[in-house]
Order: structure tokens, then sequence, then C-alpha cells
């Protein structure tokens, strides 16, 4: 049964599919930048940073860029940036503005997009398509009660 357990374990990290990131603490004169790449699946792959506008480590709100850029079999078929507008106090934060902007290349097209905030998030959401081929894409970015977005 170990046997089993063991062979089982393996095969399951093995075939994973894995999550790499990169991410670092602001500079105070550097804007904020927080990388990952997150593969979908063997042909879609997305890369997503987050970037800072204007920083000012003295300020009790930000507004913050994420940047997803969706790549399929290498060729980037679409960015998509949401923007949103954080304050924060130390003890709450909160989200008081968001827009998003879709740009498509490659034949690719997006419908049923939707930007939302709310609480301490910002989201975006679309169906992205080429002829039979869809993704359901959706981001989002969450502010902590320091500052921190991720």
């Amino acid at each position: 049964m170990k046997k089993i357990i063991a062979i089982l374990t393996i095969f399951t990290l093995i075939f994973s599919t894995p999550i790499t990131t990169d991410a670092s603490f602001p500079n105070i004169n550097q804007p904020y930048e927080n990388n990952a790449i997150a593969e979908k699946n063997d042909k879609l792959v997305i890369e997503y940073e987050i970037t800072e506008i204007n920083p000012n480590a003295r300020a009790s709100t930000k507004t913050v860029v994420k940047t997803a850029t969706c790549k399929y079999e290498n060729k980037t078929v679409a960015v998509v940036k949401l923007t949103a507008t954080f304050s924060y106090n130390g003890s709450t934060a909160s989200c008081t503005s968001a827009s998003s902007t879709y740009t498509m290349y490659d034949g690719w097209s997006y419908s049923n997009r939707s930007t939302n905030y709310g609480g301490n998030m910002a989201t975006t959401s679309a169906k992205m398509e080429k002829g039979k081929l869809y993704v359901d894409f959706s981001t989002a970015m969450v502010c902590s009660k320091t500052g921190v977005v991720s």
C-alpha cells in the first residue's frame, strides 16, 4: 500500500503544472512589480506583472496596474490591463475605482467583458475566443490593510 501511495505521489509531482513566481519587495524609488507565470496548459501561457503608478511611500492611496499577457502557442493573443486605485490606513483597505482594457491580436476577440470592484478587491473577466478556441479569462487584485497589492 505504501508503494502505491509513493508511486501516485511521484506521478502527481511529475505531471503537475508548475506555477513559477518571482516577486520582490518594492524599492522606495521604484515602481512595485510582481511577476508571475501561470501555465494554463501546454499551449496557453499567461504572464502577469503588477506595477504601481507614481509610487509614493507616504501616501495612503495607490493606483496599480496588473498586466496579463496571454500567449497561445508562443504568440501573444491578448494583453489585458486591470487598473485599480486602493486606499489603506493600516487597519482597513478598500478599492475605490477599477477599469480594464483588452487588446487582442492574431484574430482573437473578446466578449462578456466585466470589470468590478468592491471591498479591497478589483476583478476583470471576459471570454476570449478565436474560431472554436476559447478561454474564460479572469484576474483580480487585492490590497492588504498595509497597502501591499497582489
